[in-house]
């Protein structure tokens, strides 16, 4: 997008701040928000005992040193008067294996992943919500967009997650054409458990300038990012359209 090449993508803000605080200012920004709410959590095994944020406090967590998932699980905690976990350096492939093994307590991820993590554990694990009221992902748009083309992207956006809640099967054959090795059983569960987290009262797609700065400023602080300008990471002529389709 930078370069120009693409007009659109869906990404997280991580993933849009990592590259901003890499490479500087680029021409592009937020125009929808898709998952409204942080859906980090700690997957802990289902036997475990530990089943609010508080319970995660001083656990083993598994997971690479300096890994986003890491350092947003963390700043999490300590967002909600926490302690930190105890951090067991794995790595993010190896994680759901060490729990499996009893070798650390949680693993930090987002709570859809909840399905691929049972798998490649190989015992029944469960998510801990940790619940931060930050943006965690949406569709970028190139600056050279006008505002009125952005406009109709994010209110499509919107009537797609509509559709979606509505029909949670649909997609599901473009995703096996696209990925055979997709389970479509562990989308569905995995669409399930991000559900709450895009539709939390808002108008799916809309945007909150308050929110906003809320959310660029908890994710630079978690990794240690000088702090940015909200309105060079999101479009202001653009937020809240998404409501008025």
């Amino acid at each position: 997008m930078a370069a120009g090449r693409s007009d659109f993508c869906l990404t997280s803000v991580t993933h849009f701040l990592t590259a901003r605080a890499t490479s500087g200012p680029f021409g592009a920004r937020f125009a929808a928000v898709v998952v409204q709410r942080s859906p980090m959590a700690g997957i802990v095994a289902a036997r475990s005992g530990l089943r609010r944020p508080a319970d995660l406090a001083g656990r083993r967590l598994g997971g690479p040193s300096g890994g986003n998932l890491v350092a947003e699980f963390q700043a999490s905690l300590e967002h909600l008067g926490l302690a930190r976990a105890v951090l067991v350096p794995t790595d993010y492939g190896d994680a759901p294996a060490a729990l499996g093994r009893g070798e650390v307590d949680v693993v930090a991820d987002f709570a859809d992943l909840v399905p691929r993590t049972r798998r490649q554990a190989g015992l029944d694990v469960r998510a801990v919500p940790l619940p931060v009221d930050v943006y965690a992902s949406g569709l970028v748009a190139g600056d050279h967009l006008e505002a009125d083309v952005v406009a109709r992207m994010a209110q499509a956006l919107g009537a797609a997650l509509e559709h979606q809640r509505a029909d949670p099967r649909a997609g599901l054959a473009e995703l096996r054409r696209r990925y055979p090795e997709a389970d479509p059983g562990e989308a569905l569960e995995g669409w399930a458990l991000v559900e709450p987290n895009i539709f939390t009262g808002a108008e799916p797609g809309s945007m909150d300038p308050g929110r906003w700065a809320a959310t660029v400023a908890f994710v630079c602080a978690a990794h240690g990012w000088p702090p940015v300008d909200p309105d060079t990471v999101y479009r202001p002529d653009v937020a809240g359209v998404a409501d008025r389709r």
